[in-house]
């Protein structure tokens, strides 16, 4: 764990909201309940500095899904053996686990577990240097950069030398809104960006993370909105999965339209590969998504769909205005 930490020289007058610090970090068994969104919605990445404004009023709902987000004991979760030292587990939504621990100095990361539709459950481990998260009193201005290193194991690869660098900051303050007219005045955001490579049957395999928390301590210690992306990149994976979650629920939902002149069934379902459609869709563009709504396939529809590349679980796809659960045996 080399990190550099870069202080806050200057506060810009105006700044109210609370720093990040140990006082205010999530206990075990905070839980909130936040609506899932539509994981093609633009995120704002470049939306920061003091007195920023974003504006997710109008993002649209998955299904009407909530997703949880809570703090876990790490000793209790089954994959605690590869993460030595820590104290808490960050889930979000069953999506991303962050086992970490922490102090009055800050909060450092033994690794994190996640699902990757080519790889299956990735299980990356820092036993070798831990990742720094935050340093408290972590503020507006601040950041951190660091470099980590220790393994990731998976069931496709086994267990593998792996390293990785990420770059922490609390890069905005100001006025968070969110669907049904709700308006937050004293939001922090909080970025982290990291990336890990392993080589992977000879080459390097990339897994890149990047993560938008935004918090409001007048009304939870945890994040009220997060917008998460997780990348897997090589010459033989690529893969790509967004996560959106809002503290407020959305008032449109995506791919929902009863009336729809374009309704089609699918068959057989629950499948072993092969989709067939009870009319030909003639190319029109189609989402497969996750059981949390990460669109995980997509492309042109006709009379068929291959979906051998899944794994067992629930799916749902997204054409012509009609989401339609199917499931893979």
């Amino acid at each position: 764990m080399k990190r550099i930490f870069l202080p806050l020289l200057l506060i810009p007058f105006g700044v109210f909201s609370q720093a990040f610090d140990q006082n205010n970090e999530p206990t075990i068994g905070a839980l909130s309940s936040l609506h899932l969104c539509d994981s093609n919605a633009n995120v704002l990445a470049n939306t920061n500095g003091n007195n920023a404004t974003w504006d997710f009023s109008q993002i649209a709902g998955i299904f009407g899904v909530t997703k949880d987000v809570q703090m876990l004991d790490a000793s209790l979760d089954p994959n605690f053996a590869s993460f030595a030292g820590a104290t808490k587990l960050y889930d979000i939504g069953g999506n991303f686990q962050t086992f970490f621990s922490s102090d009055a100095n800050g909060r450092v990361s033994q690794g994190f577990v996640f699902n990757e539709v080519s790889l299956g459950a990735v299980v990356a481990s820092w036993s070798t240097d831990q990742e720094n998260l935050m340093t408290y009193p972590f503020n507006f201005g601040n950041n951190i950069t660091d470099i980590f290193s220790g393994t990731v194991t998976t069931t496709a690869t086994g267990t593998i030398p792996a390293t990785g660098s990420s770059m922490a900051a609390v890069d905005g303050t100001g006025t968070l809104l969110l669907p049904g007219g709700n308006t937050y005045s004293n939001v922090s955001r909080y970025h982290l960006k990291d990336s890990a490579v392993a080589t992977v049957f000879g080459t390097n395999v990339a897994f890149v993370r990047e993560v938008f928390e935004y918090y409001d301590f007048t009304v939870s210690n945890l994040p009220i909105f997060i917008t998460m992306s997780v990348d897997v990149n090589s010459p033989l994976i690529v893969n790509s999965s967004t996560i959106i979650l809002s503290k407020d629920q959305p008032t449109t939902f995506v791919g929902i339209n009863e009336n729809s002149t374009d309704s089609f069934v699918l068959y057989p379902n629950p499948s072993n590969g092969l989709i067939q459609f009870s009319k030909d869709l003639n190319g029109a563009s189609y989402r497969v998504l996750d059981a949390a709504g990460r669109t995980i396939q997509s492309g042109t529809a006709n009379s068929s769909l291959d979906v051998t590349k899944l794994q067992s679980g629930v799916y749902f796809l997204s054409v012509n205005n009609q989401v339609i659960e199917f499931h893979i045996q």
